[in-house]
């Protein structure tokens, strides 16, 4: 009974992906909401391109309009992330306010005082993901903070005996610093039963001069991203929990393969000072919600014409950005990948 209940979720959840998406096609209104609520973090990552980047953050009473407004305006998954979101001593009303707004909440975190906090968040979200890059307390030394690979275990443990109803999903990003170690964190992950999905380093952030890719050095091969992708893809066919869409560890075998990102016309992004941010060019902010509310600046027309001009771009490696893509073209198997990372329970 209970894996049939797991499976009628999964459909349901699918559904409601597909229903979002078609939505999307036929109106440009947007299906996700990517909210990078703080730019403060516990942790010294050689491969974040986040922490600091932004001082100014909106008040919990600001995000609550502009969740309602988000609702108001198509999006149905708001995924909360950093830096740390838990530095925030308001997150619990900010996930409050996206439950009550009738988004689906996932939480990005590195996992450090989750539990302390676990009670408080729990009952406001869909999924938690934690970052994940070493298998072991080399994950401290990768993430500059001592005990951090020991909190997410426990968080882990915490979060599955008491809120079974929030899913749980390791993220682990694929860098020069932890290739060899990929197969053993799909591993743990299975050990500790939960999910896993893999992401290939970002170098670097877009602006109106093209890519500045400050983290190149830490990026691994294309021969060596495909070896892992290809061993990766072996044990997804096996059972093993590898969340990643099979048309998404594709992309890197054999060579990164061209796609036509859609990413722009599915989700919107903001910034913790409430800048809406443009993924060409994140260095020229679009708008600001606390200057005009978000569902007015969706309904200009420059704005509108912004997210759904086609983009020849290829330079995310992101799962969330590519696996966009593919569920704008309806892939029945990245609809199924998103469902099962941001919405399952």
């Amino acid at each position: 009974m209970p894996g049939t209940v797991k499976l009628a979720r999964r459909a349901v959840d699918t559904g409601r992906i597909l229903a979002g998406v078609l939505a999307t096609r036929l109106t440009g209104r947007p299906l996700l909401l990517s909210h990078l609520v703080t730019c403060r973090c516990v942790c010294r990552c050689r491969t974040c391109l986040w922490r600091g980047l932004v001082a100014d953050e909106m008040t919990a009473r600001q995000i609550d309009a502009v969740y309602r407004d988000a609702a108001r305006a198509g999006c149905r998954v708001n995924s909360i992330w950093g830096g740390e979101p838990l530095l925030r001593a308001d997150l619990a009303q900010i996930l409050r306010s996206s439950r009550q707004a009738r988004l689906r909440t996932v939480l990005l975190t590195s996992g450090y005082h989750l539990t302390e906090r676990a009670d408080e968040l729990a009952p406001h979200l869909a999924s938690v993901i934690l970052s994940l890059d070493h298998p072991s307390t080399r994950h401290d030394e990768l993430r500059g903070l001592p005990g951090l690979f020991q909190a997410v275990l426990a968080a882990i443990e915490l979060l599955r005996r008491r809120h079974p109803g929030v899913q749980v999903v390791l993220n682990s990003v694929i860098s020069t610093l932890n290739a060899g170690a990929i197969p053993d964190l799909a591993r743990l992950a299975r050990e500790l039963g939960v999910g896993i999905y893999f992401n290939p380093i970002e170098t670097g952030l877009r602006n109106a001069a093209g890519l500045v890719a400050e983290k190149a050095d830490l990026a691994v091969s294309p021969d060596v991203l495909s070896d892992l992708f290809s061993e990766l893809r072996a044990l997804r066919r096996q059972g093993w929990p590898i969340r990643n869409s099979r048309n998404y560890l594709e992309t890197f075998i054999g060579g990164k393969k061209p796609f036509t990102c859609q990413a722009r016309r599915v989700a919107i992004e903001l910034r913790p000072n409430g800048d809406l941010t443009d993924c060409l060019d994140r260095s020229r902010p679009v708008a600001n919600v606390l200057e005009t509310p978000l569902r007015e600046l969706l309904r200009r027309p420059e704005i509108h014409r912004l997210r759904m001009t086609p983009t020849d771009c290829q330079v995310c490696n992101n799962a969330n950005v590519i696996d966009c893509s593919y569920i704008w073209q309806l892939r029945p198997e990245s609809l199924l990948s998103l469902a099962r990372v941001h919405l399952s329970r």
